[in-house]
């Protein structure tokens, strides 16, 4: 039986003022009215369409190819570079600018220490219209903890139930949504989750991942959604 995708409530305001301070280093207005990270960073992939990898017929497809998905998205539509880690494997003008980077460098080493996650599995920011195609992080499997930030809420993550097989959309809401998951490997069919995400306005998604937690992961629920 898959783990249920489980909105958290975020009330721990030392979590929130981190996840703060990076949205305000890549969303701040600049002078020319557009957000810190439309004039420091690349749109990757700004020729793809949303409805050639979001589909429901991108899905099946994806989900018809069982192992020979290799768990990633095919496709991002976003800004580049935003993982700090991945700077030095892109070409000068694909990287996001120094100060976007030690942002993200900054916020990772404090949700790290903050939740006690293994790793960071994804550091994205979108334009309207942007988005990340159809995949299930089989080459990933974990316990994951998916942080967004919407400008306006036009957006959504979808995942397909696989014990209900249907569809699922968890719609954004303005400001930061909080979910977490679990994503199984091959070795757990049962526990595949095949998942995207769309928006039609600025949004921020950061997500970590807990390798064993079985009880951590209710422990980690309770301290997001308790105020401090």
């Amino acid at each position: 039986m898959m783990t249920p995708v489980r909105d958290i409530k975020l009330n721990n305001q030392e979590f929130i003022d981190i996840l703060d301070e990076y949205k305000d280093k890549l969303m701040t207005i600049q002078d020319n009215g557009k957000p810190a990270i439309a004039n420091k960073a690349q749109i990757s992939n700004f020729e793809q369409k949303q409805e050639d990898w979001v589909s429901d017929d991108y899905m099946n497809k994806i989900m018809r190819e069982g192992r020979a998905h290799d768990g990633f998205p095919a496709v991002l539509r976003g800004y580049t570079g935003l993982k700090w880690q991945d700077q030095e494997k892109l070409p000068m003008n694909k990287r996001a600018h120094e100060d976007i980077c030690n942002a993200s460098k900054d916020l990772n080493t404090k949700l790290i220490s903050f939740i006690s996650a293994n790793n960071n599995a994804l550091n994205a920011a979108y334009p309207p219209g942007g988005f990340i195609s159809w995949h299930n992080n089989a080459n990933a499997p974990g316990y994951n903890i998916i942080c967004s930030w919407s400008e306006t809420g036009d957006g959504w993550f979808d995942y397909w139930d696989l014990d209900k097989k249907e569809r699922v959309r968890v719609q954004d809401q303005k400001g930061w949504n909080c979910k977490m998951t679990y994503f199984g490997s091959y070795m757990e069919p049962e526990k595949i989750c095949y998942h995207a995400a769309y928006t039609n306005c600025y949004r921020i998604t950061v997500a970590y991942v807990f390798k064993d937690a079985d009880n951590f992961w209710e422990e980690v629920i309770e301290d997001l959604e308790n105020p401090l």
